[in-house]
């Protein structure tokens, strides 16, 4: 009786409805647009354990002591002393140059593809065009990079043709084995980044922009050099950073393309870290992460690399 008279009265004070029932703790944690809200937090937890902390937990292993095998909590700059006092720098500089050579081909290369892609291809199939030059990613980096060997090598399908063609009398040795070889199986391995950030670059200049050019009949060097190079350079950066962080970073190609006197930064901290010495590998990564975060720097305010996706009026 008195669950009637309760009842009776919750409708009376809800003007005759159903007062609803109060929501589940499922429902009050997520709220009305919680999948939303942690479709972003999500991701945003994801970089700062798997990205920022070791970044972090990096410069601060950076500066402890070594040990027999490992290293002990203290503070102490030995690790970057026996980096710029060694030959390690001056290597870390030639990988640096390498890495910016790869970035420069894969700029010439790669970037009037993407320009050719935005303006020659039809819209319906440009985003099949630029798959074809992500499928190679598709393949192990491993396998990629051994499989230059057979056509960069002094026998090989590159010194053949030549020697065919009569452009050469007798192989190249130069190709293989050297930071010739390097620079080559960085372009090969990352060109693709180029001509992708090069094309979404692209997808933000609006199509009016050469219908302009060619009605005021603009060659077609001047209206690359002065208008698409300028309004795509942020996803120009961008593509080069990649190219030039992975250059800078990836062992793989200087083991199997370099011979044993190549080198990059990658290879330097794997040798620290073989040689147990692992607060100079720590050194060396943090140099790494402060040069990448100095050319990020320098990108964002040359180019204000926020707008590399916002249409270009």
């Amino acid at each position: 009786m008195s669950e009637d008279i309760a009842t009776t009265v919750l409708q009376s004070a809800g003007g005759g409805r159903d007062v609803p029932a109060s929501p589940s703790p499922w429902r009050r944690w997520l709220g009305e647009n919680g999948l939303q809200k942690w479709a972003f937090y999500v991701p945003v937890i994801f970089l700062v354990l798997f990205f920022v902390l070791p970044m972090a937990t990096t410069v601060v292993w950076s500066v402890f002591e070594r040990t027999q095998f490992w290293m002990e909590p203290g503070f102490t700059f030995f690790a970057y002393e026996n980096f710029f006092t060694s030959a390690r720098a001056e290597n870390y500089v030639y990988s640096m140059i390498h890495s910016a050579w790869a970035v420069v081909i894969s700029f010439a290369l790669g970037f009037p593809i993407a320009v050719f892609v935005r303006r020659r291809v039809p819209r319906a199939a440009q985003h099949r065009v630029i798959l074809l030059f992500i499928l190679p990613f598709m393949i192990s980096e491993l396998v990629r990079v051994f499989a230059m060997r057979p056509i960069l090598g002094r026998y090989g399908v590159l010194n053949s043709l030549f020697m065919d063609i009569g452009l050469i009398d007798e192989p190249i040795t130069a190709i293989l084995f050297s930071p010739l070889g390097v620079v080559i199986g960085d372009v090969v391995s990352f060109l693709p980044f180029m001509v992708f950030a090069g094309f979404l670059a692209m997808e933000a200049v609006q199509p009016y922009v050469f219908e302009v050019c060619d009605d005021l009949g603009a060659r077609t060097l001047r209206t690359f050099r002065d208008i698409i190079v300028p309004l795509a350079a942020p996803g120009i950066f961008a593509g080069g950073i990649f190219i030039f962080v992975n250059g800078l970073g990836v062992a793989l190609v200087p083991i199997i393309l370099g011979g044993p006197g190549a080198v990059n930064a990658g290879l330097i901290v794997n040798q620290a870290i073989v040689a147990l010495d692992f607060p100079l590998a720590m050194a060396i990564s943090t140099i790494m992460i402060a040069t990448l975060v100095a050319l990020l720097y320098i990108g964002h305010r040359l180019f204000d690399l926020t707008k590399i996706l916002e249409p270009i009026n």
